[in-house]
């Protein structure tokens, strides 16, 4: 179970997109968030915790050994480049991808942190990350269709500020007893590909600049100030 997580240790606002399952549809969403609070001038990062390759900085051909070359920290210059291409053509002033080998995700935080420091306003796509970071913002994507309910994603329900729904919560049968402890947090229904909910708008303005959550950024035009 999460508790407590502590505030980043960068200067901007957090938002943090994480989902129940692979595939359910959380860069689309990054990438929906992105394109439309344009306002917000976005550094986007993706996070994958288990890296399939082995070694995440040289690949399945180096020969280092488990606890060495525990992460990865790379910059996207494409935006037709995978996830994170997808983060730069949906207009994102930078996007980041952030591996790391199992077990060693913390090795990465303090990294990712410095590589952050002077960004206003981060978009991360990851479950993980909450557990040390609380965001500004949390959103949770599900898919009541989908039987696939992580583990590790039912300890976020309960610090999640909004849930996306990919199918109605009538089609829940077989998620339902994951999804029955939601409460009266928002929820909205966007179908992959369909336009990114009004509400979702507004309620990612409120809460990204929300008082209780500070933004040591401070902005005169385009230059960000510290």
């Amino acid at each position: 179970m999460i508790w407590n997580p502590s505030p980043p240790p960068f200067q901007g606002r957090l938002a943090v997109v994480s989902g129940q399952c692979r595939k359910v549809g959380k860069t689309a969403l990054v990438a929906d968030l992105i394109s439309t609070l344009r306002e917000f001038q976005w550094t986007a990062v993706k996070i994958t915790p288990h890296s399939d390759s082995g070694c995440p900085m040289n690949g399945s051909g180096c020969g280092c050994a488990p606890d060495e070359q525990t992460f990865a920290i790379r910059e996207e210059s494409n935006p037709g480049a995978g996830d994170t291409g997808r983060f730069l053509a949906a207009g994102a002033n930078r996007a980041l991808w952030a591996q790391t080998r199992t077990g060693h995700f913390q090795d990465v935080l303090l990294p990712l942190a410095a590589a952050l420091h002077h960004d206003c306003h981060v978009i991360i796509e990851s479950n993980a990350v909450v557990e040390f970071w609380r965001p500004a913002m949390l959103v949770v994507v599900v898919d009541p269709a989908n039987p696939d309910f992580k583990d590790s994603v039912r300890s976020l329900l309960g610090l999640a500020h909004a849930f996306v729904f990919r199918s109605p919560f009538a089609e829940a049968a077989s998620a339902r007893s994951a999804l029955a402890h939601l409460g009266e947090k928002p929820k909205f229904l966007q179908h992959l590909g369909r336009p990114l909910p009004t509400g979702v708008q507004d309620l990612a303005r409120q809460l990204l600049t929300a008082s209780d959550h500070p933004n040591k950024c401070h902005k005169s035009g385009n230059t960000a100030v510290f």
